[in-house]
């Protein structure tokens, strides 16, 4: 089969002059081949392998002959590389691989990757043919699974060949948080750059933001193979900016360049607000006014797309969560795509980001994990420039598994767990708040031995029983810190479109209201789901949506949209 490649070329603009970065995409046809039988060297060598076709990205149990497949998915494709490029770093970029996957690039074998919803890369220089055709194979495998959503498989997003200078910029990051009682904005400035060669440089960047009218000037040195990050901070007046909050999410732009002696290597754009999010007491605070938020969670779910997100879908879902009246949602138990990010930014939705370790036996949560450092690491550096991310969460859910519900703690190694990844974000992002969601804050028994409430900004717990209980629980055994219901439920809502929620949760919502500690609740959720979780009905689908799982709306969604009505009066 031949592929058809696409060449993309950004050009600088403003001061910028030559300044470019130059991409390929992989995405469209790939072969794919579905087995847990044939032997890795085998389709390494395409020995006697009867490839099918799939689309990237793409998952590829939305089809029908796949539907139901577990296990390792492999995927192999041709490219050509142009003959400009040589001479310098060439990388494959992967968006996101659900959940372990395996690459080589002409054989090479490149190494693995562990997480399917964050990004990962491979420089690829040293492999790659420029007078004939390069090959790369993918192994995906969906075997692991967490939660009760469905473990959708394959190369989910972007796959892309970037192609940089040996001195590039690994990422910009840019924080801008207003002083009010100065009538300031502190911005910090950070960028990661990185020497590709065995000769030293010296260099600088030069950053342009909007409403700033003079560049920013950063002086950079970089030793053979070396790769730091520079920071810088300045302050500017409050007056000559708008913030951004859920009523008027004002953005503004960050474009920086490259320079080494004199000549543009590398440039990068990245959108950011101004606003300031924190917690006074049991109130939380956006920018200087104390806020109620309420909100919805959604999962990364449709039977034609999988959890691929297109920009429509994820437009048309996010437009219509926000008319419901909510502003505020832990929206998933896995880290978000990025096009559902830059709504959230365009409309004013804020959003906490939480890797994915969840339920009792999950096998991650214990203490200084390499690997979930790693996920909430690449995280933060990937999500750092949105301003609708105002939270990070550690985990969703952990607990025993004592039989007596009311009586779950969390043991010590999560605990632990907990513990440790609420210090580690410490080190990586101190202008967002940091919680982790519970189940059993609300326990007999519970304190500050067995629950690390004492680290967290503030407290997260999910309740799918007497949820004006559990709150009020909570509150007495911690008081002093403000809570957000971050899910709350009554059994599954039924089929579209006569299903409503029950009169009891509804009370619940309406007594609610009158917490003071209670910063806001989300109702799980917007959106039925695919599932093979114990209690998913024989549609195959969890029905705990108030629209189905084609976003059919049910009798529940004009329900959540009176409750809401009268949280905002």
């Amino acid at each position: 089969m031949k592929f058809i490649y696409t060449l993309i070329i950004a050009f600088g603009i403003g001061f910028f002059g030559n300044a470019q970065t130059q991409k390929q995409s992989l995405n469209g046809q790939w072969n794919f081949l579905a087995s847990n039988s044939k032997m890795e060297y085998e389709v390494i060598a395409n020995y006697k392998i009867d490839w099918d076709t799939i689309s990237v990205p793409g998952n590829w149990d939305t089809r029908e002959r796949n539907s139901e497949y577990v296990g390792k998915g492999y995927y192999q494709r041709e490219f050509n590389i142009p003959s400009s490029w040589k001479g310098k770093q060439i990388r494959i970029q992967f968006g996101a691989v659900y959940q372990t996957s395996k690459v080589w690039v002409n054989g090479h074998f490149l190494g693995e990757h562990v997480g399917g919803y964050l990004p990962f890369e491979y420089n690829i220089t040293n492999y790659i043919n420029y007078n004939q055709p390069n090959k790369v194979l993918v192994r995906a495998d969906n075997t692991y699974k967490r939660g009760a959503w469905w473990a959708w498989g394959g190369i989910s997003r972007d796959v892309t060949l970037a192609c940089n200078e040996d001195v590039r910029m690994v990422y910009q990051h840019i924080a801008a948080i207003p002083d009010f009682e100065a009538n300031q904005v502190k911005f910090i400035l950070k960028y990661k750059v990185e020497n590709n060669s065995c000769r030293n440089y010296k260099g600088r960047i030069m950053s342009e933001i909007s409403n700033i009218p003079n560049p920013i000037i950063t002086k950079i040195s970089l030793d053979s193979h070396q790769t730091k990050v520079e920071e810088v901070t300045f302050e500017k007046e409050l007056t000559d900016f708008q913030l951004w909050d859920f009523d008027n999410p004002n953005l503004y732009t960050l474009t920086s360049k490259l320079e080494i002696k004199g000549k543009a290597v590398d440039s990068d754009t990245d959108k950011f607000g101004i606003r300031k999010l924190e917690v006074r007491g049991e109130q939380l605070f956006l920018n200087n006014t104390a806020v109620r938020m309420n909100g919805l969670n959604r999962v990364h779910d449709h039977p034609k797309f999988g959890n691929t997100e297109p920009d429509h879908l994820v437009k048309q879902d996010m437009l219509d969560i926000k008319s419901l009246g909510c502003n505020f949602a832990r929206l998933m138990h896995a880290p978000l795509s990025k096009n559902l990010l830059e709504v959230c930014d365009s409309i004013g939705f804020l959003v906490i980001e939480e890797i994915p370790v969840w339920g009792n036996d999950d096998p991650q949560s214990f203490p200084d994990n390499p690997l979930t450092k790693k996920w909430l690491s690449t995280l933060v550096e990937r999500d750092f420039n949105h301003p609708c991310v105002v939270g990070w969460s550690m985990g969703n859910e952990l607990r025993d598994s004592v039989p007596n519900w009311g009586k779950k703690l969390l043991t010590t190694r999560q605990h632990d767990y907990i513990a440790s990844m609420l210090d580690y974000i410490d080190e990586l992002d101190t202008t967002r708040l940091k919680t982790y969601v519970s189940l059993t804050c609300y326990s007999q028994g519970v304190n500050l031995s067995n629950e690390p409430i004492d680290k967290v900004d503030f407290i997260c717990l999910n309740s799918y029983g007497n949820s004006a209980k559990a709150v009020r629980t909570t509150h007495e055994n911690f008081p002093g810190k403000p809570i957000f219901l971050s899910e709350l439920g009554r059994g599954q809502i039924g089929p579209a479109p006569n299903s409503k929620l029950q009169d009891d949760l509804v009370g619940y919502m309406n007594e609610m209201k009158t917490y003071p500690y209670l910063i806001g609740i989300s109702y799980w959720c917007y959106n039925d789901y695919r599932s093979n979780y114990k209690g998913t009905p024989e549609s195959g689908f969890r029905e705990w949506g108030i629209v189905d799982e084609q976003r059919k709306k049910k009798a529940a969604y004009q329900q959540l949209k009176e409750v809401y009505k009268s949280w905002n009066k």
